[in-house]
């Protein structure tokens, strides 16, 4: 199953493949000091063996990125859906534990744009998952480590501009 992405999306995570193919670059460039300076005894540099652990690792992500990207489903996104939470949506909620209830304001997201301090989810997290279909006034059950928690779609806006704080 492929992931959905959005033209930001795309530009972040295109972004995030250069940052660590230049970071690639720079463990390879320390990877062959290491090796020249050990000469024929690089068993006994622990240095050259983290950096080719951390080659490895590098190689893999971007390779892993790189699929994703290449097998994603492009969505275009003109203006969030204000009807029906979907990627795109910015939607307040209430969320009803039992001892005290919450709001927050959550924008629904696609692939490479979460950001939890930004209050971006990404469409496949558990929360997200619950809330895409719904629409203002709607309620759904979420399972929450301390047990579980009624959520009530309040409210949808077409920009975070229109949040009120």
């Amino acid at each position: 199953m492929s992931v959905k992405i959005t033209p930001k999306g795309e530009q972040l995570v295109l972004q995030q493949i250069d940052h660590l193919e230049q970071e690639l670059k720079q463990v390879r460039i320390d990877k062959n000091i290491a090796f020249n300076a050990c000469g024929d005894d690089k068993i006994a540099n622990p240095n050259f063996h983290k950096l080719e652990q951390d080659e490895r690792v590098l190689v893999e992500r971007i390779q892993e990125i790189q699929h994703l990207y290449k097998t994603a489903e492009m969505i275009r996104i003109d203006e969030p859906n204000t009807e029906i939470v979907e990627i795109g949506s910015i939607v307040k909620c209430s969320f009803e534990y039992t001892d005290i209830t919450e709001e927050e304001v959550y924008e629904i997201v696609g692939y490479g744009e979460s950001n939890v301090d930004e209050n971006k989810l990404f469409y496949d997290t558990p929360v997200a998952k619950k809330l895409i279909g719904l629409v203002v006034g709607d309620e759904t059950i979420m399972s929450v480590p301390s047990g579980k928690v009624k959520c009530k779609v309040l409210k949808m806006y077409s920009g975070w501009e229109e949040v009120d704080v």
